[in-house]
């Protein structure tokens, strides 16, 4: 009688250890490796970001300061970057990700250049220009992507 208690509880221990490994594996999401090309695109547009933001300066209003804003190449340095580290996400939910929001950081760039382009030729205080609304669109989404990539390798 005393043997088989030992032996269940044995059994028993067995059992849910496997299943809290499985379980583990399972909901753990990607691996370190799968992710250390997520965090390295992450990382660039974290650098990126201080960056472009250094560059860009809004006076105040009624101040003769003069505004400033990142060049059109520092725009496109920063979409090629993700581009470039996109393509080294390899993990299939991962890279679907990753493509997916470099597309989206090409094309927001593209509505930035549109949009700076059309508001110099706009009268001051006048309606912004019809390129407004799609740089906050692709800026959404691209908040979103990155948000979805980074909680995905948190």
């Amino acid at each position: 009688m005393w043997r088989r208690r030992p032996v269940g509880i044995s059994v028993l221990a067995v059992v849910i250890i496997a299943v809290v490994s499985l379980v583990w594996t399972y909901f753990s999401g990607p691996s370190t490796a799968d992710c250390a090309p997520v965090r390295e695109l992450l990382a660039f547009n974290k650098t990126q970001t201080e960056l472009l933001n250094s560059k860009t300066h809004v006076p105040e209003q009624g101040s003769q300061e003069q505004a400033t804003e990142p060049s059109e190449l520092d725009y496109r340095n920063w979409s090629d970057g993700i581009s470039d580290r996109a393509a080294k996400v390899t993990a299939p939910d991962l890279a679907d990700q990753a493509k997916e929001l470099a597309q989206t950081t090409d094309r927001l760039v593209r509505a930035r250049i549109d949009f700076n382009a059309q508001s110099a030729a706009t009268a001051p205080g006048a309606a912004p220009p019809p390129a407004a609304l799609a740089v906050s669109g692709l800026y959404d989404q691209f908040e979103a992507e990155l948000g979805r990539l980074s909680k995905a390798c948190a």
